[in-house]
């Protein structure tokens, strides 16, 4: 009775020491999609997918960078700009992905358990309004200071003329 209680019990501890290994069991090489995208080219606002098929249960990080000059806050996914999912029973992970302005940005998608990249894409954002040349949008408006000067300048000289209307009208009569 102890012998199978021996075994019983190194055989499941066995299985617990193991267990974490078969989670790095697998890499790169085993997962069938490592990334593919609905667009390279979304327009500003415009969701897209990122799609990973891989083992069942493993876990898939996404990570979405821009270039130096575009806010964090231009990127959502699902409200932040790195997000991790677990492949469903089919093995399938997918990402949805908004980037809200032009400009260059890289996904990396990653497997948590190793760390392993999976793929790197690019996406090129486009403007939705063409640019002028120098990177600038062209000015729109008016300055309102110098119509604000004018049309006082204009009340004063009006008032002015008013007074002196008067008087000289009082004063012949």
């Amino acid at each position: 009775m102890r012998v199978r209680r021996a075994v019983a019990s190194a055989a499941i501890v066995g299985a617990l020491v193991l267990s974490p290994s078969v989670a790095f069991g697998y890499g790169a090489e085993d997962y069938t999609d490592t990334g593919t995208a609905s667009t390279t080219t979304p327009a500003p606002g415009q969701s897209f997918t990122i799609r990973v098929v891989g083992p069942a249960g493993a876990g898939v990080t996404l990570t979405i960078t821009s270039s130096a000059n575009i806010p964090d806050s231009a990127i959502q996914i699902a409200g932040t700009k790195s997000l991790t999912r677990t492949t469903d029973a089919s093995g399938v992970a997918v990402f949805t992905v908004t980037l809200n302005q032009a400009g260059t940005f890289t996904a990396v998608v990653t497997d948590t358990e190793s760390g392993e990249v999976l793929s790197t894409q690019t996406f090129q954002v486009a403007g939705s309004i063409a640019e002028a040349p120098g990177g600038n949008l062209s000015s729109t408006g008016s300055e309102v200071l110098p119509l604000a000067l004018g049309a006082g300048a204009v009340l004063v000289l009006g008032s002015g003329a008013v007074v002196y209307a008067r008087r000289r009208q009082h004063a012949h009569g």
